[in-house]
Parts: C-alpha cells; sequence; structure tokens
C-alpha cells in the first residue's frame, strides 16, 4: 500500500482543496515526481494495485492566480473521489468513483481550446465567445481548422465583463477610451477579442486607442502606478480584484450598455446582457454590461460513461455549494426544502445545457435526456 500512499499525497498537492484534502494524505516525494512526469507525458494515466483503481482527469484553467483557476480547483474537488473514500452519504459532497481531478494552470481559453483538441488536457474551462470563434475558425483561430472534435460538458456560470477605468481619468462610456491607455487582456486569453468587438460596436478601432495586451493582475498595477488609463477583465460578479480597487476609490466602472451593446448581442448569441446592481462594488452605481458563460470542454473522444458521471457529480446537491455562487447558480437550498431543491437543481441543468456554441458531450447529452432537461433527440 505504499505506492498508494504516494498517490494520495500527489493529488493532495495538485488539487489544493479542503475537499480534497479531507480525502488524500501522506509524503512520498520521489514519487511525486516520477508521477508528474507519468501524468504530464500521457493522460488520462490508470493505475491499478489490487482492487483499486485510480484514475486521473486533468482540467486546464487559466493562470494560477486567476477565476478560472480557482474554479478548476472547485470542479476538480467536485468529480474527485479516490478508492478509499468511503461511500456517499445524503446531502454530501460525492464525486465519480476512483477518479483524482488536477487543475492545470494555462495561458488562458484560446490555449485552453487548442490543448483540449490536441489532447494535451482531458477537460479544460473556455468562454463561450473563444469556443464560438474555434468552432467557425474565426478570431484568434483565423486560418487554422475549425476545432470540430471539442464537446461541452456544461455551462459553469455566468461572466461579466468588467470595463475598468482610472478614476481622474475622464471615462464615463466606451466613447471615451478613444485616445486612451487600455489593456484589452493576454493574447491567448479570450478576453482580447471580446474587448475590440466591443470598441468595434463603439465606433472604435484599435488605432482609435493605445492598446497593450496584459493579464488583469499586471493590467491592475500599471493602473494604479499611472501607466494605464484603462483595461478590460472577464470574470464573476463580484471580481474580487475590482471590488478592491473600487474601494480604494481608485476605479470607475465603465457601462456597456445601449443601442450598441443590444446589436452586438444580436450579432454575437454567445453574448448576453448583465446588469450590476448599484453598490455590487463601492462607490459605483448600477450598470449595464455584458456577459458570457464559463463553459467546462472536453475532446468528443473523452470516455461517454466517465463524461455522464462527471456531470451527475456536478448536480449533486452535496457538491454544489463547492461551486461559487451567482445570481444564474445560486447555491442550493438545504435538504429540508426538497421541492425547492429540486426545482432549483432542474433550473441549474437546463441552464448548463443550453446556449452553448458546441453540440455536448455525449456522456453529458446522456445525463441531461435521463433528467429530462433536453429532448430526447
Amino acid at each position: 500500500m505504499q505506492l498508494w500512499a504516494g498517490l494520495k499525497t500527489w493529488a493532495s498537492e495538485a488539487v489544493k482543496h479542503p475537499l480534497a484534502r479531507w480525502v488524500l494524505g501522506g509524503v512520498a516525494a520521489g514519487l511525486l515526481a516520477g508521477l508528474l512526469v507519468l501524468l504530464y507525458a500521457r493522460a488520462p494515466v490508470t493505475l491499478d494495485e489490487e482492487t483499486e483503481k485510480v484514475t486521473f482527469f486533468q482540467i486546464g484553467a487559466g493562470a494560477s492566480d486567476g477565476p478560472y483557476f480557482g474554479l478548476g480547483r472547485r470542479l476538480a474537488a467536485i468529480i474527485s473521489r479516490p478508492p478509499d473514500a468511503g461511500p456517499c452519504e445524503p446531502a454530501s459532497p460525492c464525486g465519480v468513483e476512483g477518479l483524482l481531478a488536477v487543475v492545470k494552470s494555462s495561458a488562458g481559453s484560446v490555449a485552453n481550446v487548442r490543448a483540449v483538441s490536441a489532447g494535451h488536457f482531458e477537460s479544460a474551462l473556455v468562454q463561450s465567445t473563444t469556443l464560438d470563434e474555434a468552432w467557425h475558425a474565426t478570431g484568434p483561430f483565423r486560418g487554422e481548422k475549425r476545432f470540430t472534435n471539442l464537446r461541452a460538458i456544461a455551462g459553469i456560470y455566468r461572466e461579466a465583463v468588467h470595463v475598468v477605468a482610472s478614476r481622474g481619468a475622464n471615462i464615463h462610456d466606451i466613447a471615451d477610451l478613444k485616445g486612451k491607455r487600455i489593456s484589452i487582456g493576454g493574447t491567448e486569453s479570450g478576453t482580447a477579442d471580446i474587448a475590440l468587438a466591443i470598441l468595434r460596436a463603439y465606433g472604435l478601432t484599435p488605432k482609435s486607442a493605445e492598446i497593450v495586451r496584459e493579464e488583469p493582475d499586471l493590467a491592475e498595477d500599471m493602473l494604479l502606478h499611472g501607466q494605464l488609463d484603462a483595461f478590460f477583465t472577464i470574470s464573476g460578479v463580484p471580481d474580487t480584484h475590482v471590488a478592491d480597487l473600487a474601494s480604494r476609490g481608485a476605479i470607475d466602472i465603465v457601462p456597456v450598455g445601449g443601442d450598441a451593446a443590444a446589436k452586438l448581442v444580436a450579432a454575437h448569441p454567445e453574448l448576453s446582457l448583465l446588469h450590476i446592481p448599484a453598490d455590487t462594488y463601492r462607490f459605483s452605481p448600477a450598470l449595464d454590461t455584458l456577459a458570457v458563460n464559463a463553459v467546462w470542454i472536453c475532446n468528443a473522444k473523452a470516455d461517454a460513461d466517465l463524461v455522464h458521471e462527471m456531470t451527475r457529480a456536478l448536480f449533486e446537491p452535496g457538491n454544489r455549494d463547492l461551486l461559487p455562487a451567482t445570481d444564474d447558480m445560486p447555491p442550493l437550498p438545504k435538504k429540508h426544502d426538497r421541492t425547492m431543491e429540486d426545482a432549483m437543481r432542474r433550473n441549474l441543468m437546463m441552464g448548463a445545457a443550453s446556449d452553448l456554441p458546441i453540440p455536448l458531450h455525449d456522456g453529458a447529452a446522456r445525463f441531461y435526456r435521463e433528467e429530462g432537461v433536453v429532448p430526447a433527440n
């Protein structure tokens, strides 16, 4: 059993989540290095010892300090269930038997598309707009073959487009960005394409402003040091970094609304309108902006039974609290209100299976059909 103890240590370090720490333990530094090499070279990897079997499964996310990485860690905790975790208890977290999921950092949505398509990641989190571009070989994928081997597991939650401007830069709407110093996100993040589409919708071109491509954490520092006037970031509401800047009175949050936003949504169904209430961010009035889906994807060749079980785990009431609460996916009610719980669980599943820019994976589609939230065909 020494090998199994080493496996548990490796997974504990990789997943970094309270649930994972509850089920994993031990120390085996030498085995750690060997397993990491094995996982990098071949994935998923299945190891057998007597009657125990463990399967490793990767979830590609974004930068290690970004929101997608945190969401990936929660997904990893939800679907993981080592062989010695014991039976699932009602209303308690319950993953896929024998599965250990690992979150992997990446350059962002564009990089994740290529990694899943090529088989370097078993799954990943990708913005819906980036998936639409990958499916049609447009935007950053122009000139490449269409990525038709991608499949959706679930739309996880909606993210808001935050246009963050330095207070005092006199930026009150998108048109005011003309001539300003703007960061539109990293080259592989997917944020850049949305930012450019928004600028064009308001009559601006890349030459209308001084545009740089920096990740949000660096853009935030540059803005505070007077090196930027504004930056784009896409994240859940509220975004902790934006909230920190707002609490200091250092920023204005620029709305993305009106006819230009409505026309943009009409042309891009993967986008939607979103209202951020007043006082969501300190000193910020209510405002309208755009939203995109964070979609959990895998390769079309992924094992259908495994994907079916991961999708089931995602909607287990005991697992729901491990995902961040948003207006679209609030925490499920406690077990004392079963009728309300069942209704909200059904709404969550319907939302996760709808408005996706790529087809559902066969395993996920089978789960949604069994639950009656997608048609039989």
